[in-house]
């Protein structure tokens, strides 16, 4: 991975969002995380602490490196998007104080990363509830753990 580029200023910045510009409409260019001063941001929003691997992880590039993995995580700006309306909001009031959805709900399982203990989880529908109760072992009890296997040729079980 490389470090998103300082700010917008950027040569290559400028270049990408030219380039997103023929391609989709100003709405979605603008929810594009494109610089480090955007991520800081995002990821200060969200609540991640800046000491964490989770924090230098996506103050890299929005283009994730490709993993092949049954469940593809999210770039930062689909994170913010979900810290900011939670899928989970309803049924679970202030899910994101605390969690963070890495991955779509579609397929009906889901990784949550906890703010707190730099812990990985994969939730099947079905259990967020033992989830949301502390009833749910992590997959991996640390974010660095889980990219390690993410991005490794390890196999699924």
């Amino acid at each position: 991975l490389e470090l998103l580029p300082k700010d917008k200023n950027d040569e290559k910045v400028i270049r990408e969002i030219n380039y997103f510009k023929k391609l989709y409409n100003e709405n979605y260019i603008n929810s594009i995380i494109w610089t480090q001063e955007e991520a800081e941001l995002a990821l200060d929003t969200v609540g991640v602490d800046s000491n964490t691997t989770f924090y230098t992880f996506y103050l890299n590039s929005f283009e994730q490196p490709v993993a092949y993995r049954s469940e593809n995580i999210y770039g930062l700006s689909e994170i913010l998007e979900n810290y900011q309306q939670p899928f989970w909001g309803d049924k679970y009031p202030n899910i994101e104080r605390r969690y963070l959805q890495l991955s779509s709900i579609e397929g009906e399982y889901s990784y949550f990363y906890d703010k707190e203990t730099d812990a990985l989880y994969g939730v099947d529908w079905g259990e967020m509830d033992d989830f949301m109760n502390g009833n749910l072992k992590p997959l991996f009890t640390s974010f660095y753990d889980f990219l390690e296997w993410y991005y490794g040729e390890e196999d699924e079980d």
